[in-house]
C-alpha cells in the first residue's frame, strides 16, 4: 500500500461508464478516498474525461492504471461479462475492488475470485450502495425487532425504460445483460438481506427482448414456513420502484429503497392500524459504500455486502434463470 499523508486511500476506475457519475460525487465528499486516477481504451477519451471531473491522472488502458504503485483500490463499472476478467486482473496487480452488481455471471467465477483475494490479503466486495444507507438498516432492524410479527412476503420491484435498446449494452446476451442482472439483483439482494439467507426454493419467469436477453423478469422465492419474496424488475417501461415488507403484525415500506439519498428516505411503518413515519437521514449512499470499503481494507469495518451474501445470491440467480429458461420451479438450495 502507498504511503500518502491524508490517510486516505488512493484510488482509480476503470472505465468512463455513465454510472461513475454516481460515485464521483462520494469520492468528492469522503475525506477516507482520494481518486487520484481514470483509465479508458483511449487515452484522449481518459484524458478529456479526468480533465471535466478533476481527476489527476489518465491511462489509455486498464492495464496501465493496475500497473500504478501509488493506486490502493479500483473501482470496477465495465460490462457484466468484463466484471471477472478485470476483478483478477486488478488483484492480481495488488489492488482492492470495489466491483459492480453483479460480482460475475456466476457463483463459480465469483468464489474463484475472493478466493484469489484473500490469498492476496486483498479486500473483494460487491457494490450494491443502497445497503449502505440507514434507512435500509432500520427497515432490518425494524424486521429482526419483531415489530412486523412473523414475515410473510416480502415484495419489491424495479424497472425503468431504456432510451436506446439498439445501442444499451444491457440488451447484449455477450455482456451478460438483461435485467435479472441490471435491476433485479436489487430486489433479489434485498430479499435475501431480510430474511438472512439463500431462498430454499425459486420459481422464475422471463419476457425476452429481440436480442435474447430478459427484458422483464418476475420471480417467488421460497424461505420455507409459509415465508415468501416477490419481485419483479424490467427494462422498458417507466421508472418505478418500491419494496414492502409484510407480516403478521404489522407491514413495513420504503418508497425509493435503491436509492433512498436521492428522495423520500422514510420508512412507512404499519402496526395496529397506526401508521407511523419513520425518519431516517443518512446521507448519499455512494459516498456510505466507499467509505464502509475503505474501513473495510484497513481492518476497521466489515464489509457490509459480505462474500457469503454475493455468493449466495448469485447462486440464486442462477437458479432463476434456469427456472425461467426451462419452465419450471427451481431445485432446492
Amino acid at each position: 500500500m502507498s504511503s500518502r499523508s491524508t490517510g486516505s486511500l488512493n484510488w482509480g476506475i476503470l472505465s468512463t461508464a455513465e454510472i461513475n457519475d454516481e460515485l464521483l460525487p462520494g469520492f468528492r465528499d469522503s475525506p477516507a478516498a482520494d481518486l487520484r486516477a481514470v483509465a479508458s481504451r483511449d487515452l484522449s477519451r481518459a484524458r478529456a474525461y479526468a480533465d471535466e471531473h478533476g481527476i489527476p491522472d489518465a491511462y489509455g488502458s486498464y492495464e496501465e492504471l493496475l500497473a500504478d504503485g501509488s493506486i490502493d483500490c479500483v473501482y470496477i463499472p465495465v460490462p457484466n461479462s468484463l466484471h471477472g476478467k478485470w476483478t483478477r486482473a486488478a488483484l492480481e496487480a495488488g489492488k482492492h475492488v470495489l466491483c459492480e452488481k453483479p460480482m460475475t455471471p456466476t457463483r463459480k467465477e465469483a468464489e474463484e475470485l475472493f478466493e484469489l483475494a484473500e490469498e492476496r490479503g486483498l479486500s473483494l466486495m460487491e457494490a450494491f450502495m443502497y445497503r449502505q444507507h440507514p434507512a435500509i438498516r432500520k427497515l432490518r432492524e425494524i424486521v429482526t425487532d419483531g415489530r412486523l410479527g412473523d414475515i410473510q412476503v416480502v415484495r419489491s420491484w424495479f424497472h425503468y425504460k431504456a432510451v436506446d435498446p439498439a445501442t444499451d449494452i444491457r440488451y447484449r446476451t455477450d455482456l451478460a445483460g438483461g435485467s435479472l442482472r441490471d435491476v433485479g439483483c436489487y430486489c433479489l439482494n434485498f430479499s435475501t438481506y431480510i430474511y438472512g439467507r439463500a431462498p430454499d426454493q425459486v420459481c422464475g419467469f422471463a419476457g425476452l427482448a429481440d436480442s435474447g436477453v430478459d427484458e422483464y423478469f418476475a420471480a417467488t422465492l421460497s424461505f420455507g414456513s409459509g415465508s415468501l419474496a416477490v419481485f419483479d424488475c424490467g427494462m422498458n417501461s417507466p421508472l418505478s420502484m418500491g419494496a414492502r415488507i409484510m407480516g403478521s403484525l404489522g407491514n413495513a415500506t420504503v418508497a425509493m429503497p435503491w436509492y433512498p439519498h436521492l428522495g423520500d428516505d422514510r420508512v412507512e411503518l404499519e402496526v395496529d392500524g397506526k401508521t407511523e413515519l419513520v425518519q431516517v437521514t443518512g446521507g448519499n449512499s455512494y459516498r456510505l459504500e466507499i467509505e464502509n470499503f475503505c474501513a473495510a481494507v484497513s481492518g476497521e469495518e466489515e464489509p457490509e455486502v459480505t462474500r457469503e451474501e454475493t455468493l449466495r445470491n448469485l447462486g440464486a440467480m442462477e437458479r432463476l434463470a434456469e427456472s425461467a429458461r426451462v419452465g419450471s420451479a427451481g431445485d432446492k438450495e
